[in-house]
């Protein structure tokens, strides 16, 4: 196996580049051939990652549809401790080569692990269980942004995703996070790179689409304390009536973005 990792994988800390280049060595000990590529998305790939404290997001692609027994197998090498995690937890997704070449609305993954020592243990296989908005989203951010540990640059096996499919994941994802973020802190991040995504057309970390968003609104105070979460430097609990709020605007702006968009496509056609 000849792995030649992207030079942003030289940024990050060194356990995370030990651990990446770990779980490629064993995805490709068992698939071979048939693994393509392995990226790292999220706050590692984007900017922001503290470590300890986020996620590593891990994507692979492989060549074909596996066998309900290849996943089982493979969620075994790679699941928190079987593969020690050195930060909070790792979001790992495997696609088969055909879901994201081929840009399709739907989760389409083979493999979806969520472990770690502070992450709750989740697996699924059938993407029939998931909602499709994450796996739509973080496609779209590998394309754009992800690091190659293993494999080609991302552009080349992950498509297009088309800007209408990203608008209506970015609400649907508005609304998961209204309906289950308790804390309120992500909820807050996911809105404003959904709504910088929204206006600029291109993915920033969520640190970068914070300052964006503080620029735009208000009152900034919201904004500054569900970062201040998000670090570990505050334990202040979030208004979540300022929460709900803020969701809102952010849901409307983006409807509007959204029929602006497509008022356009009807003219040009």
């Amino acid at each position: 196996m000849s792995i030649n990792p992207d030079t942003r994988l030289q940024n990050l800390p060194p356990e995370i580049q030990t651990y990446s280049l770990q779980m490629v060595q064993l995805l490709h000990n068992y698939l071979q051939g048939n693994l393509l590529g392995v990226y790292i998305v999220g706050s590692a790939a984007l900017g922001g990652f503290i470590a300890g404290r986020s996620d590593i997001d891990i994507q692979g692609v492989c060549a074909r549809q596996l066998s309900q027994e290849e996943k089982e197998q493979i969620t075994s090498l790679l699941a928190h401790p079987s593969l020690p995690c050195p930060t909070r937890g790792c979001e790992f997704v495997l696609y088969s080569r055909e879901k994201v070449t081929i840009p399709s609305p739907t989760a389409g993954f083979e493999v979806n692990l969520n472990s770690g020592p502070q992450m709750r243990f989740h697996v699924t296989y059938d993407p029939k269980d998931e909602s499709f908005h994450w796996f739509l989203l973080d496609r779209s951010i590998a394309r754009e942004h992800g690091i190659s540990i293993f494999g080609p640059d991302a552009h080349e096996l992950f498509g297009v995703i088309p800007r209408a499919w990203l608008l209506n994941a970015l609400l649907t994802s508005l609304r998961w996070h209204t309906d289950h973020d308790e804390a309120g802190y992500s909820s807050i991040l996911n809105a404003c790179r959904g709504w910088r995504f929204a206006e600029e057309n291109h993915w920033s970390s969520k640190v970068d689409a914070i300052e964006w968003a503080k620029a735009r609104v208000a009152d900034g105070e919201l904004l500054t304390q569900a970062l201040a979460l998000r670090a570990g430097t505050c334990d202040k609990t979030l208004d979540q009536k300022k929460v709900k709020q803020f969701l809102n605007r952010i849901r409307e702006r983006i409807e509007q973005v959204q029929q602006v968009d497509s008022s356009v496509v009807t003219s040009e056609s």
